[in-house]
């Protein structure tokens, strides 16, 4: 099994303009993973789409793993997701990022100095901790195990456009 961040697009009752949302699933490939996406979308099931998708495999040199057990480790996971202004736009901004960090001031801290480093006024506004999947329960119970590898791999989708899924 692998795990994949999605981001999707869509739209929802109320909106004007097209939301979005970063998911994570589990599946054999990105096409076994579509009734999970499907099932946890909180807007319109038409139109619902993929934006990028990344297979997590190689994070800040640890490697993710998969599963059954609950691991008991001092490095974890995280997703941290920033948002800021820049002038010369009017919508808010974002970058996001998966760290392996000791806690979550660790993580904060790093994507701090990483993410949207030249707008103005940046906020924290996610920061959702991955040490394991059961806090996604659509993730049937695995589990993140991080073993120490060396290897990072690029935080760029594996694939990025329009693939409708709804």
């Amino acid at each position: 099994m692998k795990l994949f961040m999605v981001y999707l697009g869509g739209t929802a009752p109320g909106a004007n303009i097209e939301v979005h949302d970063i998911r994570f699933v589990v599946g054999d490939s990105i096409k076994d993973t579509y009734p999970q996406l499907r099932q946890q979308w909180f807007g319109e099931a038409k139109g619902l789409h993929l934006d990028s998708y990344l297979e997590v495999h190689d994070i800040d040199g640890y490697h993710i793993s998969l599963v059954a057990e609950p691991v008991q480790q001092e490095q974890k996971l995280y997703f941290v997701n920033y948002g800021g202004y820049y002038p010369s736009q009017m919508a808010e901004q974002h970058e996001f990022m998966l760290c392996v960090a000791s806690s979550a001031v660790e993580a904060k801290k790093r994507a701090k100095a990483a993410l949207l480093t030249k707008a103005q006024s940046s906020h924290k506004d996610d920061l959702l901790e991955l040490d394991n999947l059961i806090q996604l329960d659509q993730l049937q119970g695995y589990y993140i195990e991080l073993q120490p590898s060396g290897a990072n791999q690029a935080q760029q989708p594996d694939w990025f456009g329009y693939e409708v899924i709804g």
